[in-house]
């Protein structure tokens, strides 16, 4: 995706796919969200990074909250991007394992035909096994509770360092509000929310979410 050419320009960057996720298949050990942060725990300190500037976006920003948390030296910076996790009392939610893929990815932005961009006009046999091979890893871990992890909000506190929280304006997944819950939750956040934005900022402005992430890594 061109926002990440953008930040490479600036930082070297590792964007590896989850466990379970992309081409990457799913461990039997893969039980939980703490799982995944001490996987990234010692992808970090297998790699010498520690400590490391982290960015996440969406269910992979509810992964560097929890990495914060468990881990909080090894993350010198955090940048949360619409980041699950955190549940608001009296905000609806998306059901994405309710509702077709095509409504889903409607919902994820905020002009509704940008989501064809994303997937081939046809998809092939790999990428639809590759699709739902990620959505049952994302319901093993997220279907119960949904999206969010009941303890995280009070684990927040351990959270040291900086933390830029971004959100798209028109957020209809995720709603701002959710952002309002990590600025809250976090002890030194501040809260950046994006104009004509959906869920995913980075893919919807790249432009917008480069200029306010880049000189936050860079302090």
């Amino acid at each position: 995706f061109p926002f990440h050419d953008e930040l490479a320009r600036h930082f070297q960057v590792y964007a590896p796919d989850h466990p379970g996720f992309g081409s990457t298949p799913r461990p039997d050990w893969l039980e939980g969200m703490d799982d995944l942060a001490m996987f990234y725990a010692d992808f970090i300190d297998t790699l010498g990074l520690a400590p490391v500037r982290v960015v996440g976006l969406s269910f992979g920003g509810w992964i560097a909250a929890e990495l914060a948390a468990w881990f909080p030296e090894r993350v010198s910076r955090l940048v949360l991007v619409g980041a699950a996790g955190l549940k608001v009392e009296g905000v609806e939610r998306f059901d994405l394992f309710a509702r077709p893929l095509e409504e889903t990815l409607q919902q994820l932005f905020f002009a509704p035909d940008r989501w064809v961009q994303l997937l081939p006009t046809e998809p092939g046999t790999d990428t639809l096994l590759r699709m739902y091979r990620e959505a049952t890893t994302l319901a093993r871990l997220s279907w119960n509770p949904y999206l969010y992890d009941p303890k995280l909000e009070r684990r927040l506190r351990r959270v040291r360092c900086p933390v830029l929280v971004v959100w798209g304006a028109e957020d209809r997944f995720l709603p701002p509000p959710h952002g309002e819950a990590y600025l809250r939750a976090l002890s030194d956040a501040e809260l950046v929310l994006v104009p004509e934005s959906g869920h995913l900022v980075p893919l919807e402005r790249p432009e917008v979410f480069t200029a306010r992430v880049v000189p936050f890594l860079s302090r």
